[in-house]
């Protein structure tokens, strides 16, 4: 059985001690192996990094960072900005925050005294002007850096489709495909924003095919989407619903997980890393925070 991932950033109740809490209810569950860390986040700021070492479960060896919140947060600033951008200047800036999170990194594997992330996920940035070339020099940049014992991958994100609004827009996962077997890096699918793109759950269980049929499938995340205006934000927002019934209006329920799942199965090398990642209500007790990722967990190995 491949890692076991929690985002449990997404569902983090407000505070420190409820923070505290919260990880060490999720480090007593053996079929956690690890967690999802954003950047920037607790991992920007040295107190944060020192507080995240020492707060995460000792055995979680799993980890994994995800520097998709630091992306967007510079898109939105500089539509140029992106590892898969065109204009050298967009580009640059993409490499120089790469180097930022590789710093942190560093830093953080300090204080933990162990190299326990497995993975930094990356994305084609920016929107709707993204370039293969691009970002195929950019990982040959980012491969001469030492990541701290991690392995760069790809995560896919919904790309740019004319006439439908993106959440992120970047490159097809073709290209992206093809850009790990040149780099030999892996890929990883968000369930939730693979569906975000086609607007349908056969999306997921198409994009992991495709990954699987050319072996670089390395991590499958689920997070829910769905159609309708939620307490989440509008729809077909990449915004980790829960998966159905605990809402009702996510398209990713059991058997939706289960055929991903089993797709993801055919590959001959097994998955670094299964996991989950899903908003909760604000007012939902710990133990409660920890049944909505359980459930999708159960679903995962059912």
């Amino acid at each position: 059985m491949p890692s076991f991932v929690v985002g449990a950033y997404a569902s983090l109740p407000q505070g420190r001690e409820a923070q505290e809490d919260y990880y060490n209810l999720l480090g007593g569950q053996p079929w956690v192996s690890g967690t999802e860390l954003p950047f920037p986040g607790d991992l920007a700021e040295t107190a944060g990094r020192i507080w995240l070492a020492g707060i995460l479960p000792a055995h979680w060896r799993g980890n994994t960072i995800t520097v998709i919140p630091g992306t967007m947060q510079h898109v939105w600033k500089d539509p140029n900005f992106g590892l898969a951008s065109p204009d050298g200047d967009g580009r640059r800036a993409a490499l120089d925050f790469m180097t930022q999170v590789r710093d942190a990194l560093a830093d953080f594997t300090q204080w933990r005294g162990s190299q326990d992330v497995r993975f930094v996920e990356v994305h084609s940035a920016p929107t709707a002007k993204a370039d293969r070339r691009a970002m195929a020099a950019s990982l040959e940049e980012l491969a001469q850096l030492d990541w701290s014992g991690a392995k760069l991958v790809i995560e896919h994100c919904d790309k740019y489709v004319d006439g439908q609004k993106p959440e992120k827009g970047f490159l097809p996962i073709e290209d992206e495909i093809e850009l790990c077997e040149q780099a030999g890096i892996g890929l990883t699918v968000n369930w939730g924003r693979s569906v975000v793109e086609g607007r349908t759950a056969a999306t997921a269980v198409e994009h992991v095919g495709k990954a699987v049929r050319v072996g670089v499938l390395s991590g499958l995340m689920f997070s829910g989407a769905g159609p309708e205006e939620t307490q989440y934000g509008y729809g077909w927002i990449d915004g980790h619903l829960p998966m159905s019934p605990d809402e009702p209006t996510s398209l990713m329920d059991a058997a939706a997980i289960a055929e991903t799942v089993r797709a993801a199965g055919e590959q001959a090398t097994p998955l670094d890393y299964l996991g989950a990642k899903v908003c909760v209500p604000k007012d939902a007790t710990l133990e409660e925070r920890l049944g909505y990722l359980e459930r999708i967990y159960r679903a995962v190995v059912s």
